[in-house]
C-alpha cells in the first residue's frame, strides 16, 4: 500500500537514502504504530466534535512515577476509569521467558495497580476492566495472559467490595475487530472458526454493561 511504502520510505528502504535495507518486521511494526496514531488522532476529533473536551496523555503503564505524572494537573476527579492495556508473547510454556512473562503480566495487573494507586478511588464512579475468555477457558502459549486475566477478574471482585458506590465490571472479551488483533492473529482466529467482535457492537456492550447495577464478570464473544 502507499502507507508502507511511505513507511518504507521513512525507515530507509526503497526509494530513501541507502541505510540499509529495513526488516519485514521492522516495516510492519513501523506500520501498525502509523495506522494507530492515525486511529487515534481520527477518535479524538470524532469525541471533540461530539462535544467532548479531550486531554490525551501517554505514560508506560508498568512505571508509577510515569502514571503519576501523566495524571497530574487534571481539571477534575477523575469518575470512570477503563482499563484496557495488554500485550501479548505467545510461547509454550518451556518456552515462555521471565521477561515474557513479566510484560504480559506487568501490562495488565501492574497497569491497573499503578493507575489505581494514582487515583482517588473514592470519586470513582464506574470501572470497566478488558479481561479476556483466555482468563476462564485458557489458550495455547498464553498462560502469563490467562493468569493476567483472571487476576483482573478477582481483582474487580475486590474493587466492588470496597467501593460500594462504585459499578465496576470485568468483562472477558473475545477477539476484537482490531486492536491487539493483527492480520495475522485474524487468520488463525478465521482458521479456528472463531469471530470476531466488531468496534461498534463491542463499544455498545461496554455502555450496557457500565449502566447495570452490582459487580460482575461477563464472558462475552
Amino acid at each position: 500500500s502507499d502507507v508502507k511504502k511511505g513507511v518504507m520510505k521513512a525507515l530507509g528502504g526503497e526509494g530513501a537514502a541507502p541505510r540499509g535495507k529495513p526488516t519485514p518486521k521492522a516495516i510492519e511494526e513501523a506500520f501498525r504504530r502509523w495506522m494507530a496514531n492515525r486511529e487515534l488522532a481520527r477518535n479524538i476529533g470524532r469525541l471533540e466534535a461530539a462535544g467532548a473536551k479531550v486531554l490525551y496523555r501517554s505514560a508506560d503503564l508498568r512505571d508509577a512515577a510515569s502514571v503519576k505524572a501523566a495524571l497530574s494537573g487534571l481539571p477534575g476527579p477523575v469518575r470512570a476509569l477503563v482499563h484496557g492495556a495488554g500485550a501479548l508473547a505467545d510461547r509454550h510454556i518451556e518456552e515462555k521467558t521471565p521477561a515474557m512473562f513479566d510484560s504480559v503480566f506487568d501490562t495488565k495487573v501492574g497497569g491497573l495497580r499503578t493507575v489505581l494507586g494514582a487515583l482517588n478511588l473514592s470519586a470513582l464512579k464506574a470501572v470497566a476492566l478488558f479481561s479476556s475468555v483466555t482468563g476462564r477457558f485458557g489458550r495455547i502459549g498464553q498462560a502469563d495472559y490467562a493468569m493476567a486475566n483472571e487476576t483482573l477478574n478477582k481483582a474487580a471482585q475486590s474493587l466492588s467490595r470496597r467501593y460500594p458506590q462504585c459499578r465496576v465490571v470485568s468483562i472477558c472479551w473475545g477477539p476484537w475487530e482490531g486492536g491487539m488483533v493483527t492480520p495475522a492473529l485474524k487468520k488463525i482466529f478465521e482458521g479456528e472458526g472463531v469471530g470476531l467482535l466488531p468496534l461498534r457492537e463491542g463499544g455498545n456492550h461496554l455502555v450496557a454493561e457500565l449502566r447495570g447495577t452490582g459487580v460482575e464478570t461477563v464472558v462475552t464473544g
